[in-house]
């Protein structure tokens, strides 16, 4: 069972959430939001174990039959809704495998939110409360928000619903508006080297996960280093061919893009993140940041010309874009299409 100080470098929100169970005084509805892999879903299932828990700790013990049920998923006070598989793909056909996340439908469905909210109206069936996590909740679209409003609007008094959004944006004002936010951020990309380190991760590792994380911790542990590097290592070649003479960046786009779509949205996703990453630190390079504050500081000499050749207005644009896009993607959008769009405005064309 994941405790408290597993999550790395999110001291205040492990603090409010530690003093909420101390104190006994929970809201009913907690947004626990920040980008992705820095720990919120981990947090969220550690909060619902320990207020199921039957010890007095400010953490669940791990021990008792409450834990032993909530680790093995069988606590019938705990309900988490996930995306379900698509029709078809093998984790449908197989519900005990993990599901790809190409294998996951775009969004929460309406009828599972339909059945939280059946859920949450019961008694508890083993202690004083239910525990309802609800991750990702920015996966919800406009239908199942609306039903999950009827709960918000009167909460179960002996239920705690706890909804997990890397893009707390994407969520209803009303939504949002009934429930406590607690925020978590990334780290300074040294600063979680060095927390990697303590871990036991060699530093040279520890440098490089950290960096290709983007300061997110859960994604430094959970990365393939050595896939990654290849990756970022294409992307910053596509980078300097696009931004190199025209007529060889034009005819670049199509085969580059594809490389970038990948096999699936997550890998595409994947492909974005590091080429916004790129683009910001190529930005704060040319501008002459030191070269410890980039991300990718050991690419500073390469990025810095790029950022040069776009300049900082230009690449401003093109990281609005790409974040626009990547939240547009949940919405099926054609894969290649989108990575060719990016490219050929990276190349000088019009932005997507």
């Amino acid at each position: 069972m994941i405790r408290f100080d597993d999550v790395l470098g999110q001291r205040p929100a492990v603090e409010l959430l530690g003093r909420m169970l101390d104190s006994g005084r929970v809201p009913q509805a907690l947004l626990l939001q920040g980008p992705e892999g820095v720990g919120k879903g981990s947090l969220a299932r550690s909060f619902a174990a320990a207020l199921l828990c039957g010890s007095s700790e400010r953490e669940a013990c791990g021990s008792c039959s409450s834990c032993r049920l909530a680790e093995g998923g069988g606590h019938p006070d705990l309900l988490i809704v996930e995306r379900l598989p698509r029709k078809g793909t093998a984790s449908a056909r197989n519900p005990g495998s993990p599901p790809a996340p190409g294998d996951l439908r775009s969004f929460v469905l309406v009828d599972q939110i339909r059945e939280l909210s059946r859920v949450a109206s019961m008694a508890p069936r083993l202690g004083a409360r239910r525990a309802i996590i609800v991750d990702p909740a920015d996966r919800m679209n406009q239908e199942a928000q609306n039903a999950l409003l009827k709960t918000l609007e009167e909460p179960p008094e002996r239920c705690v619903l706890l909804l997990v959004a890397a893009r707390p944006q994407l969520l209803l004002p009303t939504v949002r508006s009934r429930c406590f936010a607690v925020s978590f951020g990334p780290l300074r990309p040294a600063e979680l080297a060095r927390l990697l380190q303590a871990r036991g991760l060699p530093e040279d590792e520890a440098v490089a996960r950290a960096a290709l994380a983007e300061g997110r911790p859960g994604k430094a542990l959970a990365l393939d280093l050595e896939d990654l590097l290849a990756r970022r290592a294409s992307v910053l070649e596509a980078l300097e061919t696009l931004t190199g003479p025209p007529p060889a960046a034009a005819a670049s786009v199509p085969g580059l893009a594809a490389e970038i779509a990948g096999r699936d949205e997550a890998t595409l996703l994947a492909g974005l993140e590091l080429l916004e990453a790129l683009l910001r630190d190529a930005a704060m390079s040319a501008a002459g940041a030191q070269r410890f504050t980039l991300a990718h500081s050991d690419l500073a000499d390469r990025l810095e010309p790029i950022g040069r050749r776009l300049t900082a207005g230009r690449i401003a644009l093109l990281v609005s874009a790409l974040e626009r896009l990547r939240y547009d993607l949940r919405l099926n959008l054609n894969r290649l299409l989108v990575a060719e769009s990016l490219l050929a405005a990276v190349a000088g064309g019009p932005l997507p």
